[in-house]
């Protein structure tokens, strides 16, 4: 008797695909029996996670090939109810391939991540680079002008992700663009100062174009902040994947809210300062009683709330650079 051959489609923006295939990794060493086949709901997913070690599925192909498996039983989905996903994929099945689906159970990553205590990401279940990723990296590295030096200096990893008022997160209580790169300039610029870090940067400094505007999901900004040229570095939004993994190497990581941070949270789980969050996004948080950021600890997540200001993101960031040099 063959082994039951499993689908799933990963979609959505690139930290839903990410939280995503976290679970299925588990979900696929849970079962050892299943054979685990995987889609990409668009071209560029699946050119970006390509660059992730996924092996732990036999297959990872873009969703226009998902009726050419005609031996999948069945499909393990999350997040049935996304209507991208619905009108962009599933509505253009045929619908013996549909019946393969649970369209009444609506299946979130952090439901499944906190059931499983995945949170944070236990070493088995970290989404690592592949042979080709690693492959890639370098190239990424050369192309972003990323010498190996800068490791050789404390560094920060900087996220900039402006709310525009559209989309599952209200910009309701954010501040104003000029005000935040102002305060983040005055911060950074102290912390280069005192410690000569070197900054990474993503989110900014970077003009969309019709090349690149897949690829950066049209969220980057074309200002920077002020800072001593010779120690910072903006990052073109080259990869989402091989980027993250760039960032996440940096002593410590900082940055809006976004899917990037939360993998950033994920791969590390800790040593990452969530810097100015919607109150929307935190109340959010404490609904679904997510961990990320620690946010499920009442002072963390008060002093995320109510102490969004340069002083105590100095502080926090301070301490881990402190810490890091011991």
């Amino acid at each position: 008797m063959r082994n039951q051959i499993v689908g799933s489609i990963l979609h959505g923006a690139y930290g839903d695909v990410y939280e995503q295939a976290i679970c299925l990794k588990h979900y696929k060493s849970c079962h050892p029996e299943i054979e685990l086949r995987l889609f990409a709901s668009t071209s560029i997913r699946l050119v970006s996670f390509e660059a992730l070690d996924l092996s732990f599925a036999s297959s990872f192909s873009l969703w226009t090939h998902v009726e050419t498996f005609t031996d999948i039983d069945r499909f393990f989905q999350f997040q049935i109810y996304d209507s991208e996903l619905r009108d962009d994929v599933l509505s253009k099945l045929s619908p013996l391939c549909r019946e393969k689906f649970d369209f009444e159970t609506n299946m979130l990553p952090w439901d499944y991540m906190k059931a499983h205590r995945l949170i944070p990401v236990p070493e088995r279940f970290q989404l690592n680079l592949s042979k080709e990723g690693e492959s890639d990296l370098t190239k990424v590295e050369s192309m972003n002008q990323i010498p190996a030096s800068i490791w050789e200096k404390p560094t920060i990893s900087f996220l900039w992700r402006y709310r525009m008022g559209q989309g599952a997160i209200s910009s309701f209580g954010q501040k104003s663009k000029e005000e935040l790169v102002n305060s983040y300039s005055k911060l950074f610029s102290q912390l280069i100062e005192k410690y000569d870090c070197h900054l990474l940067v993503c989110g900014m400094n970077i003009r969309t174009t019709d090349a690149n505007r897949a690829v950066t999901d049209n969220k980057y900004s074309e200002f920077g902040l002020v800072l001593p040229t010779p120690n910072v570095t903006y990052l073109q939004g080259l990869s989402w994947t091989l980027e993250l993994e760039i960032a996440s190497r940096a002593t410590v990581c900082c940055g809006h809210a976004s899917g990037f941070t939360e993998a950033l949270w994920l791969k590390r789980g800790k040593d990452v300062v969530l810097m100015d969050a919607p109150p929307h996004y935190l109340l959010k948080a404490a609904y679904h009683r997510m961990p990320l950021f620690h946010l499920n600890h009442p002072l963390v997540f008060l002093s995320s709330l109510f102490a969004r200001n340069r002083r105590s993101y100095r502080r926090r960031i301070e301490r881990i650079l402190t810490q890091s040099r011991r």
